[in-house]
């Protein structure tokens, strides 16, 4: 009898969905669709008296993001998550951008929002820049193709153990989420991002379900509490049918209604599983350009791997983005973006050529080690890899261990690219996909750095310390502090491990070899002997015996390291603090001229050559003061321990000379020509 009521089923969806797509309305059993005499509008519920009042403050955790940009992070990851089982293709996602060219004029818009101007344009709605209700619509849509849709009972209005309801934690649901530990998100608040973008704070959702092919509408408003005619209503509305007393607000199911709202806004949404989005009175500055831009540097990671395609469209043209358009695209971005993406994206399409098998294993790992316990062989023979190639893939071990848990062995993946003067101060990190850009690490130099956390176990760390935005990592996360062993010195750990790691591949040793040049400079005895130093004629009798032990206690001195590195710069040269230097540096005397054939190149400087104070020379002071106290004279004053200083803008057709020499802290400090030149 099952197999009869499940084919019986079948059938009957099989009919509806033929039926409304040759234009003909069908009422099934199972959920009627409303009569079309039945008004559709905005409906906000009043103040019940038994309930504190709340008001949305969801939005100050995406408060370091642009409006776009939250936007962007927050619909893909939810794609993304939301990916079927059996689809092996990339996840599509559409995204269009009206303009005022495609905007939705007022006459067309006005069913959309009706009822809803009152509480919009109420004085207490906590809306800033309200529109006009005659005002053309501008809007944004998204919508993604490969997915489950919102799938759930639509009538659950409570959270019941156990159940996976993805309608239900989309539209219903704040703080909560029933994504699984290998879901991107956590907290529940993303979806706040959508009526965020809006100016009415409100947005539409299309879906189209996966599992018994319904197609909704659902329209949602987050205001703050307001009054309308005298009575208090609270922040949430929902656009549908005024729902009974005591009733949850139903989805719309009239499908003439939906196909002319696909109309309008410009949707592609027919019967493909999935969910499309529609801001309404978006900000009247977001551009294809923009969008595109957004969506490259936040998920130029699945894109190559061929797990995401995205094409943006505005009224007039339309941009693909997947694996093989990602990079000529990039290439049109701002100069700043492209700049700053461009060796990013390099190391990336390296990075993702490389399998596990290629990729050097440290053969033991922990939670707490550090990469400086690394065996010296291992490190010896990464280092080689590391100055022959230029680039090095590194799988690093790391121990997870839940408070209620046996440890588990997981792993990330760093790639590391030598990159003289690099902009990037500190690694990309990028989990399951998603940038998360704003992690706290030591500072990185003269390398480009990408970490990739993949595995299953460690992704379900990294999300559990997670912000609601996706940007950073802290061990007080209420999802994660107190759910690990050792949970902090982990967390630290992933961060610092690459930084630690890049510091010892630039490393040299600075031991010298007594007997390295023994067989060119010394005399002879016997043959098959090692031949004794040399003791040269100059030298009396009497002082041989002093001036060997002397060259046998110079042999065995260090080699005394500067506190400071000077390296050259395109156009320039850069000073700068060595790595895990603790002091803060002494004062640098930084002279500099064009070098020449003959005579001193400091001698014979002349004004006409350069003045360090004035164009085209440009000054980059990052954690130091610089005080240029002749034309070609300059004292660099270090802040910190961590300090650095960039001089450019030099002829390239010449060689610079750059003298530099520590300052003593008796000496007296020479008075400045002119005060701090730090851009």
């Amino acid at each position: 009898m099952r197999q009869i009521g499940r084919a019986a089923r079948t059938i009957q969806q099989a009919i509806e969905i033929a039926l409304l797509r040759c234009g003909v309305e069908y009422f099934g059993f199972r959920q009627p669709s409303f009569d079309v005499t039945m008004k559709l509008a905005w409906h906000f519920n009043k103040v019940n008296p038994c309930f504190k009042n709340r008001e949305a403050t969801q939005g100050e955790f995406f408060s370091n993001d642009t409006e776009l940009r939250g936007f962007i992070r927050e619909a893909v990851q939810n794609s993304l998550d939301a990916k079927r089982a059996r689809v092996k293709s990339a996840v599509r996602v559409r995204i269009f951008v009206s303009g005022e060219k495609a905007a939705l004029t007022a006459e067309k818009s006005k069913r959309y929002f009706q009822d809803g101007w009152n509480h919009f344009q109420s004085e207490g709605s906590g809306l800033r820049d309200v529109p006009r209700s005659d005002e053309p619509c501008r809007f944004i849509t998204y919508e993604d193709s490969g997915t489950t849709g919102l799938t759930g009972d639509v009538n659950q209005y409570h959270e019941i153990s156990g159940v996976r309801n993805p309608f239900y934690y989309f539209f219903r649901a704040e703080g909560q989420s029933n994504k699984t530990d290998g879901g991107r998100g956590r907290w529940g608040l993303g979806k706040f991002v959508f009526p965020r973008s809006s100016r009415i704070r409100s947005f539409f959702g299309v879906t189209v379900r996966h599992d018994d092919k319904q197609r909704l509408l659902v329209g949602q408003s987050i205001l703050r509490s307001h009054r309308v005619d005298k009575k208090s209503y609270t922040p949430d509305g929902w656009f549908g049918q005024k729902p009974d007393k005591n009733e949850a607000s139903l989805p719309v199911t009239d499908q003439r209604f939906i196909r002319k709202f696909l109309s309008d806004f410009r949707l592609k949404r027919d019967y493909d599983p999935g969910l499309s989005l529609v801001v309404p009175y978006c900000d009247e500055r977001w551009t294809m350009s923009a969008v595109i831009e957004n969506v490259i540097l936040d998920y130029f990671y699945p894109i190559l791997r061929n797990d995401l395609q995205v094409t943006v469209e505005d009224s007039d043209s339309k941009t693909i983005i997947d694996s093989q358009s990602l990079l000529l695209i990039a290439g049109q971005l701002r100069g700043s973006v492209q700049q700053a993406l461009r060796p990013v994206l390099d190391l990336t399409v390296w990075a993702l050529q490389q399998t596990g098998e290629s990729l050097s294993t440290f053969s033991s790992g922990s939670s707490v080690d550090s990469c400086r316990e690394v065996d010296t062989a291992e490190m010896d023979k990464l280092r080689r890899c590391f100055m022959e190639a230029g680039r090095v893939g590194v799988r690093i071990p790391v121990t997870i261990r839940r408070t209620t848990g046996v440890p588990q062995l997981t792993f990330f993946d760093a790639f590391i690219e030598r990159a003289e003067g690099s902009a990037q101060k500190r690694p990309l990190f990028i989990r399951d996909g998603i940038v998360i850009s704003d992690v706290k690490t030591r500072i990185l130099r003269d390398v480009n750095a990408i970490v990739c956390a993949s595995d299953a176990t460690l992704t379900a760390f990294l999300g559990d310390a997670e912000n609601p935005a996706h940007t950073e990592w802290s061990e007080e996360s209420s999802h994660f502090k107190g759910k690990y062993l050792n949970g902090s010195a982990t967390l630290r750990f992933i961060r610092n491990a690459v930084v630690e790691l890049s510091q010892r591949l630039s490393e040299t040793t600075e031991k010298e070899d007594p007997i390295l040049l023994l067989d060119v400079f010394s005399l002879g005895t016997t043959r098959g002997q090692i031949g004794m130093p040399v003791s040269f004629p100059a030298m009396s009798s009497k002082a041989v015996e002093n001036n060997l032990l002397r060259l046998k206690s110079l042999v065995g001195q260090k080699k005394k390291c500067k506190p400071f590195q000077l390296s050259s710069r395109k156009g320039g040269f850069r000073v700068g603090s060595r790595p895990r230097n603790t002091t803060v540096c002494a004062p640098i005397h930084i002279s500099v001229a064009y070098d020449r054939r003959g005579g001193s190149p400091l001698r014979k400087y002349t004004t006409s050559d350069f003045q360090l104070e004035e164009a085209p020379v440009l000054i980059r002071a990052n954690n130091a003061t610089v005080h240029v106290i002749e034309p070609n004279h300059l004292i660099v004053y270090p802040q910190k321990e961590d300090f650095d200083v960039v001089v450019t803008g030099f002829d390239l057709n010449r060689d610079l000379f750059v003298q530099a020499k520590l300052i003593q802290e008796t000496d007296r400090q020479p008075a400045a020509r002119t005060t701090r030149r730090a851009a």
